[in-house]
């Protein structure tokens, strides 16, 4: 899986809504390399209220949430309270935005999953 999207690309966006769920690494044996996820808008709600995620990470890394209002690679900070070590899930609440993880070292096996 490539790392963040800096260039113009022709794919969609990912967006996650409610009853979505994103592979952010889908299997670390094949997606190697991986320290950087690629980044993932949080869509609204229809209500506007905020948005729980569930992080679920089956990789042999722990993973570090990172968020930015606007999606710009330099914008991007660390966010307090979520780090999800490796073999766990995590729940998380957030109210539109932009996110992705990082790895210190790529992930070796495993998946990285988010679902809302």
């Amino acid at each position: 899986m490539p790392s963040y999207i800096t260039s113009p690309q022709v794919q969609q966006v990912n967006a996650i809504y409610p009853g979505d769920s994103i592979a952010l690494v889908n299997d670390a044996t094949t997606d190697t390399g991986v320290t950087t996820t690629l980044q993932f808008a949080l869509g609204p709600t229809p209500d506007g209220s905020v948005g729980n995620i569930v992080i679920v990470n089956t990789t042999n890394q722990q993973a570090q949430g990172q968020y930015s209002f606007i999606d710009i690679a330099a914008d991007y900070e660390n966010l307090s309270g979520c780090i999800v070590p490796n073999g766990t899930s995590l729940p998380y609440n957030l109210s539109g935005g932009w996110m992705r993880f990082t790895f210190s070292v790529a992930p070796t096996s495993g998946s990285l999953v988010i679902s809302r």
